[in-house]
């Protein structure tokens, strides 16, 4: 039964997902224009100087480590509280905007090169930090079920309440630690395929 319900709700999140993204790429067909202006965010000068950065790798991970524990840290939060499902349907849509957003600039930019420069920009970081989001989504609403909806509650939860606690500490190391080994390879492994991938353009 639990299982089925869960189906249900990875559905639903998948939807929202899939609006926000929509929507994301909706602002920027319509926004180009407002969002990409004539800078160099994205545009090939700043691709060449990008093809021979060097980048230092203990200063980005300094830098990348506390930026991406932002948004596991606020969920952290909010889900102790009774909005904390409401709060992960909304980072649900915005990361799905986000996502939308982003892709359809880079393809507006780069045509059907961008593709490769998307490719470059998530590989392999996101393999780990995507898996690492939806497990923090699951956590959040297990906690939030367990302290205020026990009746709808659809997650395992031991009847044991220190058992509990353990097994939800256990898994918020689990996912810190699957965070921070992604952003180790976003600052040492990823600039090197950025660098060769880019010089394929």
């Amino acid at each position: 039964m639990y299982q089925q319900e869960k189906k249900k709700i990875y559905r639903k999140w998948l939807f929202v997902f899939g609006l926000g993204f929509f929507l994301g790429i909706l602002i920027m067909n319509f926004g180009s224009d407002r969002f990409l202006g004539d800078g160099d965010l994205l545009d090939m000068t700043m691709l060449g100087r990008m093809r021979y950065m060097e980048i230092d790798g203990g200063n980005f991970l300094r830098y990348e480590l506390p930026q991406r524990f932002k948004l596991f840290l606020m969920l952290l939060f909010f889900s102790t509280t009774c909005f904390g499902i409401v709060l992960v349907y909304l980072c649900i849509a915005w990361q799905g905007m986000l996502t939308g957003m982003l892709m359809t600039a880079v393809i507006i930019k780069f045509g059907w090169k961008g593709i490769l420069v998307i490719f470059a920009g998530i590989f392999p970081q996101h393999f780990l930090f995507i898996p690492a989001v939806v497990m923090m989504l699951c956590w959040c609403c297990q906690t939030c079920s367990t302290l205020y909806f026990p009746g709808k509650n659809i997650w395992y939860s031991y009847h044991d309440k220190g058992k509990q606690y353990l097994h939800q500490a256990g898994m918020l190391l689990w996912i810190f630690f699957i965070v921070a080994i992604g952003c180790i390879m976003e600052c040492y492994v990823n600039p090197i395929l950025v660098s060769d991938i880019i010089k394929l353009l």
